[in-house]
């Protein structure tokens, strides 16, 4: 009785935060407009990388989710730099006054260079996320040079990373999507929250949703636009309480992101993790998904 009444808490509490944050469709009024971009880099050498890691100038961008922040990607990021695969370079803050500030350092000879990209207003609607994501993306391309880019998203971060290649995937001022890596992301709000079939048997199950939810039909009605040889590695997370999901996203949610891209991408892969390891806001603080999406990357 008091484990059901736990996940009836649970879910109620998720509908709340989820429902809140899938201010998916529509920006509010109070969501600002970029009106001025700032750069404040300071000159530091380059880090040497491991050579056991392919060498790019593709940049790699990192995205938290709703109510995120810097912590939500400090872990991916630090274990990129300790592993030698990687450098951090940029930190890319987007204010709530409208003011876009670049700060770090930049050298266009910068190998497998890293921008963690934070949302002062990190409850902001998901059309105002995209838009702050896709104006980042137009200043890396136009004042630091990048052609190419990856990017990793957790939670809402993946789903705005997605979005923002759906709604601007042939818009020639942005860099090439190389490659994605999702981590946990509600693609289909809460479809398949309260799923009783076993782990097993949901990824036999067909990725297409039961159930679409407005964002998931918006997202499918874009499909064309999404950019052609892009790679996604899908890291997908159950905290094995016998529910399917990661305790805010269940697991048919975050796979149905391979219905939306079938036949658009070079290379799809799913990664599962299980346990307590494996919960929401675990998984992007788990070594293993820091080792896959090192090894996918680079």
């Amino acid at each position: 009785m008091v484990k059901r009444f736990r996940i009836t808490l649970q879910f109620l509490l998720l509908t709340f935060v989820i429902g809140a944050a899938v201010v998916l469709i529509g920006a509010r009024k109070s969501d600002p407009k970029i009106t001025k971009v700032t750069s404040q880099l300071t000159p530091k050498t380059a880090v040497k990388l491991n050579g056991q890691y392919q060498q790019s100038k593709t940049a790699t961008i990192f995205l938290h989710g709703y109510n995120g922040g810097a912590n939500s990607t400090n872990y991916l990021i630090k274990h990129a730099e300790k592993a030698g695969a990687a450098q951090k370079a940029l930190v890319v803050h987007v204010y709530k006054n409208g003011v876009m500030a670049f700060k770090g350092y930049w050298h266009h000879s910068l190998k497998n260079p890293m921008v963690q990209v934070v949302f002062q207003d990190n409850h902001a609607s998901q059309k105002a996320q995209i838009y702050w994501l896709h104006q980042v993306l137009v200043q890396l391309k136009a004042k630091y040079g990048v052609d190419r880019y990856n990017a990793v998203g957790h939670s809402l971060g993946a789903n705005d990373i997605v979005n923002q290649a759906l709604t601007y995937g042939h818009d020639r001022k942005l860099p090439t999507l190389n490659k994605i890596v999702t981590i946990g992301g509600p693609f289909d709000g809460l479809t398949g929250y309260l799923n009783a079939e076993t782990e097993h048997q949901v990824r036999q199950m067909a990725a297409k949703p039961a159930r679409f939810t407005r964002h998931f039909a918006t997202m499918l009605s874009k499909r064309q636009n999404f950019p052609k040889n892009v790679q996604m590695l899908n890291v997908i997370g159950d905290t094995n309480a016998g529910f399917n999901n990661d305790g805010y996203v269940g697991v048919a949610s975050a796979r149905s992101i391979s219905y939306v891209l079938r036949h658009k991408l070079a290379k799809y892969e799913e990664r599962f993790y299980s346990g307590t390891a494996a919960a929401h806001c675990a998984l992007n603080q788990n070594p293993q998904v820091a080792r896959s999406m090192i090894s996918f990357l680079w």
